[in-house]
Protein backbone atom coordinates (compact mmCIF):
# COMPACT_ATOMS: atom_id res chain seq x y z
CA UNK A 1 0.00 0.00 0.00
CA UNK A 2 1.22 3.63 -0.32
CA UNK A 3 2.08 5.51 2.36
CA UNK A 4 1.13 8.76 2.24
CA UNK A 5 3.69 11.56 2.94
CA UNK A 6 3.33 14.25 5.16
CA UNK A 7 5.17 16.85 7.57
CA UNK A 8 5.67 15.47 10.72
CA UNK A 9 4.59 11.92 12.25
CA UNK A 10 3.97 11.91 15.67
CA UNK A 11 3.94 8.27 18.44
CA UNK A 12 2.63 8.80 21.48
CA UNK A 13 0.29 10.45 24.38
CA UNK A 14 -3.18 11.58 23.70
CA UNK A 15 -6.11 12.26 26.81
CA UNK A 16 -9.03 13.39 27.28
CA UNK A 17 -8.94 15.73 30.14
CA UNK A 18 -11.63 16.98 32.39
CA UNK A 19 -11.02 20.84 33.68
CA UNK A 20 -12.35 21.57 37.14
CA UNK A 21 -11.97 25.40 37.96
CA UNK A 22 -11.68 25.89 41.63
CA UNK A 23 -11.19 28.94 43.67
CA UNK A 24 -7.59 27.49 45.07
CA UNK A 25 -6.73 24.04 45.30
CA UNK A 26 -8.27 22.08 48.23
CA UNK A 27 -5.51 21.40 51.25
CA UNK A 28 -6.08 18.28 53.24
CA UNK A 29 -9.21 17.37 55.14
CA UNK A 30 -11.14 19.71 53.06
CA UNK A 31 -14.14 20.51 50.64
CA UNK A 32 -13.60 22.55 47.74
CA UNK A 33 -16.73 24.11 45.40
CA UNK A 34 -16.12 23.57 41.65
CA UNK A 35 -16.98 26.66 39.68
CA UNK A 36 -16.91 24.42 36.27
CA UNK A 37 -16.58 21.63 34.78
CA UNK A 38 -14.76 21.41 31.00
CA UNK A 39 -14.21 18.38 28.98
CA UNK A 40 -11.19 19.10 26.42
CA UNK A 41 -8.48 16.82 23.77
CA UNK A 42 -5.07 16.73 24.86
CA UNK A 43 -1.90 14.11 26.06
CA UNK A 44 1.68 15.36 24.78
CA UNK A 45 2.22 13.82 21.46
CA UNK A 46 -1.76 15.03 20.18
CA UNK A 47 -1.41 18.17 21.28
CA UNK A 48 1.94 18.77 19.38
CA UNK A 49 0.39 17.24 15.83
CA UNK A 50 -2.63 19.16 16.51
CA UNK A 51 -0.15 22.53 16.94
CA UNK A 52 1.66 21.49 13.94
CA UNK A 53 -1.94 21.01 12.00
CA UNK A 54 -2.67 24.45 12.99
CA UNK A 55 0.64 26.13 11.77
CA UNK A 56 -0.38 24.39 8.08
CA UNK A 57 1.79 21.16 8.50
CA UNK A 58 0.61 17.67 7.33
CA UNK A 59 0.70 15.30 9.92
CA UNK A 60 0.05 11.67 10.94
CA UNK A 61 -0.82 10.37 14.78
CA UNK A 62 0.06 7.18 15.88
CA UNK A 63 -1.47 6.79 19.26
CA UNK A 64 -4.21 4.21 21.12
CA UNK A 65 -7.83 4.75 22.47
CA UNK A 66 -9.91 2.80 24.44
CA UNK A 67 -13.36 1.68 23.03
CA UNK A 68 -15.32 4.11 25.19
CA UNK A 69 -17.09 7.13 25.15
CA UNK A 70 -13.38 9.25 25.84
CA UNK A 71 -11.77 7.37 22.66
CA UNK A 72 -14.70 8.10 20.13
CA UNK A 73 -14.35 11.41 21.85
CA UNK A 74 -10.56 11.98 21.31
CA UNK A 75 -10.59 10.38 17.68
CA UNK A 76 -13.21 12.74 16.56
CA UNK A 77 -10.56 15.70 18.02
CA UNK A 78 -8.11 14.45 16.04
CA UNK A 79 -10.06 14.38 12.82
CA UNK A 80 -11.55 18.19 13.84
CA UNK A 81 -7.55 19.19 14.03
CA UNK A 82 -7.32 17.75 10.52
CA UNK A 83 -4.56 14.89 11.49
CA UNK A 84 -3.83 11.12 9.41
CA UNK A 85 -5.64 9.01 12.44
CA UNK A 86 -5.36 6.54 9.92
CA UNK A 87 -2.89 4.11 12.31
CA UNK A 88 -4.83 4.96 16.14
CA UNK A 89 -5.63 2.03 17.24
CA UNK A 90 -8.83 0.99 19.16
CA UNK A 91 -8.29 -1.29 21.88
CA UNK A 92 -11.37 -3.17 22.95
CA UNK A 93 -11.93 -3.22 26.86
CA UNK A 94 -9.15 -0.44 27.40
CA UNK A 95 -10.08 2.74 29.06
CA UNK A 96 -8.94 5.93 26.89
CA UNK A 97 -6.12 7.54 28.69
CA UNK A 98 -7.99 10.58 30.44
CA UNK A 99 -6.79 13.22 33.36
CA UNK A 100 -8.58 15.02 35.94
CA UNK A 101 -6.89 19.03 36.35
CA UNK A 102 -7.34 21.21 39.13
CA UNK A 103 -7.81 24.22 37.75
CA UNK A 104 -7.38 27.21 39.70
CA UNK A 105 -8.87 30.55 38.67
CA UNK A 106 -7.07 33.56 37.95
CA UNK A 107 -4.12 32.08 38.69
CA UNK A 108 -4.04 29.38 35.61
CA UNK A 109 -1.66 27.18 37.19
CA UNK A 110 -3.19 23.52 37.37
CA UNK A 111 -2.70 20.17 39.00
CA UNK A 112 -2.92 17.19 37.28
CA UNK A 113 -4.59 13.75 38.12
CA UNK A 114 -3.83 11.24 35.29
CA UNK A 115 -4.80 7.22 34.37
CA UNK A 116 -2.98 5.75 31.54
CA UNK A 117 -4.56 2.08 31.30
CA UNK A 118 -1.41 -0.30 30.06
CA UNK A 119 -3.25 -1.90 26.96
CA UNK A 120 -2.67 1.18 25.62
CA UNK A 121 0.59 0.93 25.08
CA UNK A 122 1.38 0.92 21.23
CA UNK A 123 2.86 -2.56 20.13
CA UNK A 124 5.63 -2.65 18.15
CA UNK A 125 4.65 -5.29 16.01
CA UNK A 126 2.25 -2.92 14.51
CA UNK A 127 4.24 -0.30 13.61
CA UNK A 128 5.66 -0.21 9.90
CA UNK A 129 8.76 1.11 8.51
CA UNK A 130 6.93 3.61 5.90
CA UNK A 131 4.73 5.24 8.75
CA UNK A 132 7.72 6.61 10.14
CA UNK A 133 9.53 7.18 7.29
CA UNK A 134 7.41 8.88 5.07
CA UNK A 135 7.08 11.70 7.24
CA UNK A 136 10.08 14.37 7.28
CA UNK A 137 10.36 14.43 11.36
CA UNK A 138 9.47 12.16 13.57
CA UNK A 139 8.15 13.36 17.61
CA UNK A 140 7.63 11.15 20.47
CA UNK A 141 7.34 11.42 24.23
CA UNK A 142 8.93 8.25 25.15
CA UNK A 143 5.37 7.03 26.39
CA UNK A 144 5.23 3.37 24.49
CA UNK A 145 8.55 2.84 25.16
CA UNK A 146 9.52 -0.25 22.70
CA UNK A 147 7.64 1.22 19.75
CA UNK A 148 9.37 4.88 20.04
CA UNK A 149 12.58 3.08 19.88
CA UNK A 150 11.97 0.74 16.82
CA UNK A 151 10.38 4.31 15.41
CA UNK A 152 13.32 6.53 16.52
CA UNK A 153 15.74 3.42 14.98
CA UNK A 154 14.05 3.61 11.77
CA UNK A 155 13.76 7.70 11.43
CA UNK A 156 17.74 7.99 12.09
CA UNK A 157 18.61 4.70 9.50
CA UNK A 158 16.73 7.15 6.27
CA UNK A 159 18.11 10.25 7.90
CA UNK A 160 14.31 11.65 9.35
CA UNK A 161 15.36 13.87 12.34
CA UNK A 162 13.79 12.91 15.88
CA UNK A 163 12.47 15.14 18.14
CA UNK A 164 11.38 14.07 21.70
CA UNK A 165 9.29 16.00 24.85
CA UNK A 166 10.39 13.91 27.51
CA UNK A 167 9.27 14.23 31.30
CA UNK A 168 10.08 11.09 32.94
CA UNK A 169 11.94 7.99 32.82
CA UNK A 170 9.10 5.35 31.58
CA UNK A 171 11.23 2.25 31.65
CA UNK A 172 14.74 0.76 31.14
CA UNK A 173 14.79 1.29 27.42
CA UNK A 174 13.96 4.82 27.91
CA UNK A 175 17.87 5.72 27.64
CA UNK A 176 18.24 4.07 24.98
CA UNK A 177 15.94 6.19 23.11
CA UNK A 178 17.17 8.77 23.87
CA UNK A 179 20.59 8.03 22.36
CA UNK A 180 18.67 7.69 19.28
CA UNK A 181 17.02 11.61 19.20
CA UNK A 182 18.81 14.64 17.34
CA UNK A 183 16.37 17.19 19.36
CA UNK A 184 16.31 16.14 23.40
CA UNK A 185 13.73 18.58 24.88
CA UNK A 186 13.25 17.56 28.43
CA UNK A 187 10.67 19.00 31.39
CA UNK A 188 12.95 21.12 33.95
CA UNK A 189 11.02 18.51 36.40
CA UNK A 190 12.88 15.62 34.36
CA UNK A 191 16.20 16.95 35.00
CA UNK A 192 15.91 17.44 38.43
CA UNK A 193 14.31 14.06 39.19
CA UNK A 194 16.80 12.10 36.80
CA UNK A 195 20.10 14.36 37.08
CA UNK A 196 19.70 16.12 40.87
CA UNK A 197 19.58 19.36 41.69
CA UNK A 198 21.19 21.03 38.91
CA UNK A 199 20.38 24.25 37.26
CA UNK A 200 19.13 24.22 33.58
CA UNK A 201 22.39 25.28 32.22
CA UNK A 202 24.27 22.58 33.76
CA UNK A 203 21.30 19.72 32.99
CA UNK A 204 21.07 20.85 29.36
CA UNK A 205 25.19 20.00 29.47
CA UNK A 206 24.40 16.97 31.48
CA UNK A 207 22.16 15.58 29.50
CA UNK A 208 24.07 16.57 26.38
CA UNK A 209 27.12 14.33 27.22
CA UNK A 210 25.42 11.59 28.74
CA UNK A 211 23.02 10.67 25.56
CA UNK A 212 24.88 12.89 22.57
CA UNK A 213 22.15 14.83 21.05
CA UNK A 214 23.28 17.41 19.14
CA UNK A 215 20.39 19.93 20.59
CA UNK A 216 19.04 19.59 23.86
CA UNK A 217 16.86 21.80 25.58
CA UNK A 218 15.31 22.12 29.19
CA UNK A 219 11.83 24.29 29.23
CA UNK A 220 11.08 26.15 32.40
CA UNK A 221 7.49 27.06 32.24
CA UNK A 222 7.35 31.07 32.43
CA UNK A 223 10.25 31.16 32.54
CA UNK A 224 10.93 30.30 29.02
CA UNK A 225 13.66 27.57 27.99
CA UNK A 226 17.71 26.89 27.70
CA UNK A 227 19.04 25.44 24.86
CA UNK A 228 22.55 23.84 24.10
CA UNK A 229 23.02 23.49 20.48
CA UNK A 230 26.51 21.57 20.10
CA UNK A 231 27.80 23.44 23.04
CA UNK A 232 26.46 26.64 22.35
CA UNK A 233 24.46 27.75 25.18
CA UNK A 234 20.94 29.83 24.29
CA UNK A 235 18.46 31.49 26.71
CA UNK A 236 14.96 32.01 25.23
CA UNK A 237 12.81 33.70 27.82
CA UNK A 238 8.81 33.51 27.72
CA UNK A 239 6.11 35.82 26.78
CA UNK A 240 3.78 37.90 29.38
CA UNK A 241 0.59 37.24 28.35
CA UNK A 242 -2.86 37.14 30.67
CA UNK A 243 -2.51 33.65 32.20
CA UNK A 244 -6.00 31.66 31.87
CA UNK A 245 -4.32 28.03 31.91
CA UNK A 246 -1.34 26.44 31.12
CA UNK A 247 -2.23 22.90 30.18
CA UNK A 248 -1.03 21.92 27.32
CA UNK A 249 1.55 24.35 26.80
CA UNK A 250 4.62 22.54 26.72
CA UNK A 251 3.04 20.19 24.04
CA UNK A 252 2.17 23.48 21.78
CA UNK A 253 5.73 24.44 22.47
CA UNK A 254 7.26 21.48 21.25
CA UNK A 255 4.61 22.00 17.83
CA UNK A 256 5.33 25.25 17.24
CA UNK A 257 9.36 24.15 17.79
CA UNK A 258 8.85 21.34 14.77
CA UNK A 259 7.41 23.65 12.89
CA UNK A 260 10.30 26.37 13.29
CA UNK A 261 12.86 23.34 12.24
CA UNK A 262 10.90 22.41 8.58
CA UNK A 263 11.39 26.07 7.78
CA UNK A 264 15.18 25.85 8.50
CA UNK A 265 15.25 28.53 10.61
CA UNK A 266 18.34 28.89 13.34
CA UNK A 267 17.97 27.70 17.06
CA UNK A 268 17.19 31.16 18.26
CA UNK A 269 14.35 31.86 16.09
CA UNK A 270 12.51 29.16 16.44
CA UNK A 271 13.20 28.89 20.11
CA UNK A 272 11.41 32.28 20.27
CA UNK A 273 8.58 30.93 17.97
CA UNK A 274 7.91 28.17 20.30
CA UNK A 275 8.09 30.28 23.00
CA UNK A 276 5.40 32.73 21.72
CA UNK A 277 3.01 30.34 20.32
CA UNK A 278 3.31 28.32 24.67
CA UNK A 279 2.58 31.77 25.76
CA UNK A 280 -1.03 32.29 23.37
CA UNK A 281 -2.30 28.94 24.23
CA UNK A 282 -2.15 30.01 28.12
CA UNK A 283 -4.70 32.69 27.23
CA UNK A 284 -7.46 30.39 27.13
CA UNK A 285 -8.79 27.28 29.26
CA UNK A 286 -8.02 23.74 27.47
CA UNK A 287 -4.85 22.33 26.03
CA UNK A 288 -5.76 22.54 22.30
CA UNK A 289 -8.43 25.67 22.18
CA UNK A 290 -5.48 27.71 22.54
CA UNK A 291 -3.34 26.39 19.70
CA UNK A 292 -2.38 29.76 18.07
CA UNK A 293 -2.23 30.65 14.19
CA UNK A 294 1.03 32.02 12.26
CA UNK A 295 -0.96 35.26 12.13
CA UNK A 296 -0.85 35.44 15.98
CA UNK A 297 2.43 34.08 16.53
CA UNK A 298 3.81 37.38 14.41
CA UNK A 299 1.62 39.32 16.37
CA UNK A 300 2.93 38.76 19.53
CA UNK A 301 6.47 38.47 18.21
Amino acid sequence: MLMLSVDVVGLGLNAMDTICMVDRFPQPNTKTGIRNVRREPGGQVATAMATCSRLGLTTRYIGSVGDDDLGRAQIESLHQSGLDSEFVRIVSGATTQFAIILLEEGIGERTILWHHDPALNYPPKELRREMITSGRILHLDGCDSEAALQAARWAREAGIPVVIDIDELYDDSTDELLRNVDYLIAAEEFGQRVLGNLDPEDAARTLADRYGSPVVGITLGDRGAVFLEKGRLLRSPSFEVKVADTTGAGDVFHGAFIYGLLQKWDLEQIARFANAAAALKCTQIGARRGIPTIEQIHTIL
